[in-house]
């Protein structure tokens, strides 16, 4: 059995963005984004047949994931300890 490789190869790499300027990269980044939610969108829309049921279940996943991710701040926050004092006592 060949090894896991997260990372692909340089062949495989995507290309670099280096030579875009900033606004051109949030371009592309935010374009990446609305692909992203369009393929979720679809998956829920296979999923449950119908548009206005597809989008009220993405919603309620979303809620819930947004939830989720509060609560885990949220025990981060509690969970932790300063390693030192705030005013250096």
């Amino acid at each position: 059995m060949g090894r896991l490789q997260l990372i692909p190869p340089p062949d495989l790499a995507p290309p670099s963005i280096a030579h875009l300027p900033p606004v051109d990269r949030v371009r592309l980044w935010a374009e990446i984004v609305d692909e992203g939610d369009r393929l979720l969108y679809e998956g829920f829309l296979r999923r449950h047949g119908d548009a206005d049921t597809a989008r009220q279940a993405m919603q309620e996943w979303l809620d819930r994931r947004a939830d989720d991710a509060a609560a885990a701040k949220a025990r981060i926050l509690v969970d932790s300890t300063p390693s030192r004092s705030l005013h250096g006592g």
